[in-house]
């Protein structure tokens, strides 16, 4: 049995950890099936580093994420 993404490509999340002051803001891009029980899922964000004003991509765990919800 595989888990399912709970994200799907062109959503926005949230991703922070401890050392982030503020939160990154990103776009989903892909996603990423875990392949054994017990494996994470992963999904493909894009953001804009501020320091170089350059897109990054990075597979991130679904666990480290939040949706942006509309307010």
């Amino acid at each position: 049995m595989t888990i399912t993404p709970k994200f799907k490509p062109g959503q926005l999340v949230r991703y922070r950890t401890p050392a982030m002051r503020p939160p990154f803001v990103g776009l989903v891009k892909s996603t990423r099936f875990a392949r054994r029980r017990g494996d994470p899922v992963f999904v493909l964000v894009q953001w804009c580093c501020a320091r170089n004003l350059r897109l990054k991509e990075e597979y991130i765990p679904q666990s480290e994420l939040r949706l942006v919800e509309d307010v």
